[in-house]
């Protein structure tokens, strides 16, 4: 006998049109049907888990992504009520914001990652994320996502004038 257990398996049945979408997309990805579907899952439990409605805020995260498509992004409501704010004042919002993610045990490093790439003020290396500016409102928002990693925790350096926030990479499985 062996001490391994096989997983449960349950039959679930769905139209020929949706599973032929499903494998369409994991073999889009490079991964099976199953392995999609559980990360697929293991993501949907986590917007119920935090109060969303994971279909509603899926087609709302769509609304949003075809807005940072417009060149629209995300910023901390504090920084509208200064016409003159600087990097400075940025990062101290991004602060305040990093240590509440990190309060809430969210993945600081996904989320700096996510917005980082969105502004447009990160280029994402294997295990870290180059932070870059340029301009005004380029280096506001570096300044919201450099104080959002000091924030959360994260490690951020400073060598030549390059600044360097440290990340780590979760396999997906």
């Amino acid at each position: 006998m062996s001490s391994t257990r096989k997983p449960k398996r349950k039959t679930l049945t769905i139209d020929r049109a949706v599973a032929d979408t499903i494998k369409e997309i994991a073999t889009k990805h490079g991964t099976s049907i199953t392995s999609y579907l559980k990360s697929l899952v293991e993501a949907v439990k986590e917007l119920e888990d935090m109060g969303f409605y994971a279909p509603t805020a899926i087609r709302n995260y769509k609304n949003i992504a075809l807005l940072l498509r417009l060149g629209m992004v995300a910023i901390p409501i504090e920084l509208l009520n200064y016409v003159n704010c600087d990097k400075d004042a940025a990062m101290s919002s991004g602060m305040r914001i990093g240590r509440a993610l990190k309060e809430l045990r969210i993945d600081v490093a996904k989320v700096v990652e996510l917005l980082g790439i969105q502004y447009k003020a990160v280029i994402p290396t294997e295990n870290s994320l180059i932070v870059v500016g340029g301009g005004k409102s380029g280096d506001i928002l570096a300044g919201i996502v450099m104080g959002m990693a000091l924030g959360g925790g994260l490690e951020v350096s400073v060598e030549g004038g390059v600044i360097t926030i440290k990340i780590e990479r979760k396999s997906v499985s």
